[in-house]
């Protein structure tokens, strides 16, 4: 599992576009950049289910008409995952039958929802949801999900939040959400998964100045175990 997570991280990039879009997504009120990352922590109960709800800005000057699409990157055998746009769909389709208009300048935080059911497996399911412009389908924004479903959520959960980055966007320094007195070492690896950039960790932060703008993606050992990994977005301020 943890020996692929980097393929699966690496085949993220292919999705990733730079350029401006009409549009914006939100979580609990909050903005997100576009093709971030939300985590989600349940327990694997028979009869647990998750739910994912966005809001989505037309930040454009004209009316859009919406689809979303889901893109199943990683799925843990015997889950199940849906998601409502409109409607409710079943788990076998992917791409919304209808579309729902957004007039300019508007949020809708109403009608979107992703579901995830763990079913009693255990594992993480990685999902893209994608939301375009039916009449120019590149004109997108997306946010990927991460179901991660564990026998106890909330220990995982701090772990997992302890060794990821910070500012992701960023320039300059990174850091690590907590310091730790273990050995603690940082690769990156440019989309092609070639290592650009590898150090021990110190004093809770990496320079990552002497990188060129752009996406990559981070893995953190501590004594030797994987720890964290996820991708980078350097931006600088040129």
């Amino acid at each position: 599992m943890k020996k692929s997570l980097l393929g699966i991280l690496l085949f993220l990039f292919s999705f990733i576009l730079l350029s401006q879009n009409s549009f914006r997504l939100y979580h609990q009120g909050m903005p997100l950049i576009n093709h971030d990352s939300l985590y989600f922590y349940l327990d694997s109960s028979q009869y647990t289910v998750e739910y994912m709800l966005l809001g989505i800005e037309n930040i454009s000057n004209t009316d859009k008409n919406v689809k979303v699409k889901k893109n199943e990157i990683l799925i843990v055998p015997g889950s199940e995952n849906t998601f409502c746009w409109g409607m409710c769909y079943t788990s076998s389709v992917y791409i919304s039958t209808k579309y729902i208009t957004i007039q300019a300048h508007t949020t809708n935080n109403t009608d979107f929802y992703g579901e995830y059911y763990p079913k009693g497996n255990l594992g993480t399911s990685i999902i893209m949801y994608t939301f375009f412009d039916i009449n120019n389908p590149d004109d997108s924004v997306s946010v990927v999900a991460f179901y991660i479903a564990t026998p106890v959520n909330t220990e995982n959960f701090d772990l997992c939040n302890n060794y990821s980055l910070y500012p992701n966007p960023s320039s300059g320094k990174i850091y690590l959400k907590k310091s730790f007195t273990n050995e603690a070492i940082i690769t990156i690896y440019n989309p092609y998964g070639i290592k650009v950039y590898e150090s021990l960790i110190e004093n809770n932060e990496i320079d990552i100045s002497m990188l060129s703008d752009g996406l990559y993606i981070y893995r953190i050992l501590v004594d030797g175990e994987i720890k964290g990994s996820d991708y980078l977005l350097i931006r600088s301020n040129k």
